[in-house]
């Protein structure tokens, strides 16, 4: 009788044979039995910890399928992305965004899964279907991806998500040379084979940057005003007033439109700003749109209207004419227009959908995923 250990070397065996990128993977995760902590499989990356008894009960079909689901975890680095994202929503939507993959693929998944029936979340980003989900999403039943316990970036992470970006490279060239990498695998990790600056390394530290108890000039302390002595006061430790601006010259797509908004709703409840301003604006602007509150932000992005040229000075003149104190400004374009106002006395982020650069402020190139 041979032992679960025993059987998932076979399974990776068989996977290196029939699925070379996925089987050339699955041999970087250290095989680890840990049925106390464990009840069913995770990744952290690194291992893949497994309950026996779970697996023992899974048919070679299901077992391949299993180490498959924890490879694509690593894959797209759900280890390393969760940010602060509540951890048990996290993992379903990291499951609803792989196992369509899988399925096409071809791999049996052991049941209990979270499977997209409907197509609700087809070619969508664990950050976008997380956004959808309901709060009180609970943890899948299998297939958990673990991180160091915040999801927090830092130095180890970085390291860890560029070996692994080394490695499916790898994969993808063995599987290519065999002539058995999946056709719509390969579009899939296309940002991973071709990598590119990850925009939301730069989105959420831009954001989270703005939040500070340090003193501030801009607001003088009132309590010392009445007394003629002009004094800084302390900052909150969240940010003020936050605008996002959203070309609708017809350059941007449904896809970048909603990948980009999911993001930004994402940190904007993190940081919680004190008030955010959305302006939507093609050769003029068409919508303004102001939340007071950040719970009750969109978490669809609003209505694009207009589709033609591209003007960015009426975006930050309809800003100025607010009469606001901004903290930070994030534009989503393709850059391609040569009408840039001066620049603003407050951080502008650029988020570009072409390899273009701003004349001034952060630009950061955001790749389709």
């Amino acid at each position: 009788m041979p032992s679960v250990e025993d059987k998932i070397l076979k399974a990776r065996t068989q996977l290196l044979i029939e699925q070379p990128f996925f089987g050339t993977l699955a041999l970087k995760l250290r095989l680890i039995n840990d049925d106390e902590s464990c009840d069913t499989a995770a990744t952290d990356g690194k291992r893949l910890v497994y309950n026996s008894s779970f697996v023992d009960k899974l048919t070679a079909q299901e077992l391949r399928g299993l180490i498959a689901h924890e490879v694509m975890h690593c894959v797209f680095n759900h280890m390393t992305r969760r940010q602060d994202r509540d951890p048990d929503r996290w993992n379903v939507a990291c499951d609803y965004a792989i196992n369509e993959h899988l399925i096409k693929t071809g791999f049996i998944l052991p049941h209990g899964g979270c499977i997209d029936h409907r197509g609700d979340y087809t070619g969508m980003t664990a950050e976008a279907i997380y956004n959808m989900l309901p709060e009180d999403t609970k943890t899948p039943l299998w297939g958990l991806v673990m991180d160091n316990g915040s999801g927090t970036m830092s130095n180890g992470s970085a390291a860890l998500e560029a070996d692994w970006q080394v490695s499916v490279n790898q994969a993808a060239e063995i599987a290519k040379s065999k002539g058995k990498m999946p056709g719509h695998l390969k579009e899939a990790i296309k940002y991973i084979l071709d990598p590119v600056i990850d925009w939301r390394s730069v989105l959420w530290p831009f954001f989270t940057s703005l939040c500070s108890d340090d003193y501030s000039w801009r607001k003088p302390n009132r309590a010392y005003i009445s007394e003629d002595e002009y004094l800084p006061s302390m900052r909150d430790e969240t940010a003020g007033t936050v605008v996002i601006c959203i070309d609708s010259s017809g350059s941007i797509s449904d896809t970048e439109l909603q990948q980009f908004w999911s993001e930004v709703v994402a940190v904007a409840k993190e940081v919680r700003p004190a008030k955010i301003i959305c302006v939507v604006c093609d050769s003029k602007v068409q919508n303004v749109y102001e939340w007071a509150d950040v719970d009750m932000l969109w978490d669809e992005p609003p209505e694009i209207t207009g589709r033609g040229g591209t003007a960015f000075s009426p975006a930050f003149e309809a800003v100025d004419e607010l009469h606001e104190e901004i903290d930070a400004l994030v534009y989503l374009t393709d850059l391609e227009c040569s009408d840039f106002p001066e620049q603003p006395h407050y951080p502008v982020l650029w988020i570009s959908t072409k390899d273009t650069k701003a004349p001034w402020g952060e630009t950061i190139y955001m790749q389709v995923q």
